[in-house]
């Protein structure tokens, strides 16, 4: 087998642009016989378009375009994770440099940039904090 060849800018692109067209399908949580059937067919479509398009250097399989996303989404979940650090920070030290969220991922994942509900915080009064 022959060593892939790394993802350019505008494979990556390329690739998050056709995944745009199947979010309803890719990122459901669902995990009957139904939904993973049409995960499969989506995929298939996905890494079929990508391979057809003139912008793409090597063909990839399924398998590789699924790592690719696992990996575009963990990218995304560490830069949200180091920009909440930074801004609950007590400060000393340099700013981090602007954390760049890729909007395209964003549409795709909404979820990623969702937090948890805030029930209780150390600056509530105690009545509030009864009232809850």
């Amino acid at each position: 087998m022959s060593k892939n060849k790394h993802y350019t800018t505008v494979e990556r692109k390329l690739f998050v642009e056709i995944l745009k067209d199947f979010k309803h399908v890719i990122e459901v949580k669902k995990s009957d016989s139904s939904t993973l059937h049409d995960k499969e067919l989506a995929w298939a479509e996905i890494c079929k378009r990508c391979n057809d398009s003139s912008m793409i250097m090597q063909e990839r399989t399924v398998q590789q375009l699924k790592k690719l996303w696992t990996n575009i989404k963990q990218t995304q979940r560490e830069l949200l994770t180091k920009e909440k650090q930074a801004r609950l920070a007590t400060g000393g030290g340099p700013p981090l440099p602007e954390i760049n969220i890729d909007p395209d991922v964003a549409i795709i994942t909404p979820h990623l940039l969702k937090t948890a509900p805030v029930l209780f915080t150390s600056n509530m009064t105690e009545n509030e904090i009864n009232g809850r």
